[in-house]
């Protein structure tokens, strides 16, 4: 159970004891490189990372990190400059990562899989939201795991990364509190995103139909602009229709209270604990921790 009037830091240095000093610090939006480790080795790919970074114009912002991808296979990871578009080829590719919070969770031994974390922070009311990231370059061992999380029963106010809809609120700045408004417009854009993939269903469907109709005779040439005129007549009579306003507004309520209880739980986490630190990157020093803290 977490103890609601002991600090976040004394709460993880009792759940680990090794931890002297955990903190939670903020990782600022930026771009980062992604590079696949099919043999385990890094020197040779951070040679050619290099050189391709160099080619596209990148700016490093710092240290090169290792992480696991989501089946598990090792990558090599480097904070780029957010300046220029991601460029994705067939060796590399750099991606956009927005502001994610981190807290640095001492270890001993391998694998590290973010499972292994669950315990000790979920204890603290955190809940992990990605793979741990360890330093690449250090003359022992990595015993240090920067690991992404968010306060716990709140993913949900938080978009997929992987996810081109849109249709998504900014997610929250870590250590402010959240109107119970912004729920509600979440909720809102979730049925949004809902009636945007029926549509493109309907759309995707009455093409097909269409195609085999032609193929097979039944709908001639010549009725094809009558057919379209139908098909957007049935979905502008559709979408203002009791049969989907009604089911829309339940879906937009039942999201709407379940979005609440996030920015709920949201607001009490942060109301215990001043905002974190940012991780200030720097370009120099490799493979120092003192780097990564800027």
């Amino acid at each position: 159970m977490v103890n609601r009037e002991m600090p976040f830091e004394q709460q993880l240095a009792r759940l680990l004891p090794e931890a002297m000093a955990l903190q939670l610090h903020i990782l600022p939006a930026h771009q980062e490189l992604i590079a696949p480790l099919p043999e385990g080795y890094v020197g040779p790919v951070m040679a050619a990372a290099e050189a391709w970074l160099k080619q596209h114009g990148y700016r490093t912002l710092g240290p090169w990190m290792i992480a696991w991808g989501p089946t598990g296979q090792p990558q090599l990871r480097r904070p780029v400059s957010g300046a220029l578009k991601a460029v994705r080829d067939k060796n590399f590719q750099t991606v956009e990562v927005p502001e994610q919070l981190l807290v640095a969770v001492p270890f001993v031994g391998w694998p590290i899989l973010p499972h292994n974390f669950n315990a000790p922070i979920t204890s603290v009311g955190l809940e992990v939201m990605g793979s741990p990231l360890l330093l690449a370059l250090t003359n022992e061992p990595p015993t240090t795991a920067w690991v992404p999380v968010v306060p716990r029963g709140t993913r949900g106010l938080f978009g997929s990364s992987s996810d081109k809809l849109g249709l998504r609120p900014m997610p929250p700045k870590a250590g402010q509190a959240l109107a119970q408004g912004r729920a509600w417009l979440h909720a809102l854009l979730t049925v949004g995103r809902l009636v945007t993939v029926l549509a493109f269903m309907g759309i995707f469907l009455f093409s097909a139909y269409i195609l085999v109709a032609m193929l097979s005779g039944e709908l001639p040439f010549g009725t094809l602009d009558v057919a379209f005129i139908s098909f957007i007549g049935f979905w502008i009579t559709a979408f203002f229709s009791a049969y989907i306003i009604v089911p829309a507004l339940v879906v937009w309520v039942i999201v709407g209270f379940v979005k609440m209880s996030a920015v709920a739980n949201w607001n009490r986490f942060w109301g215990q604990r001043p905002a974190p630190p940012e991780l200030l990157l720097g370009s120099r020093g490799e493979g120092q921790v003192g780097a990564w803290l800027g």
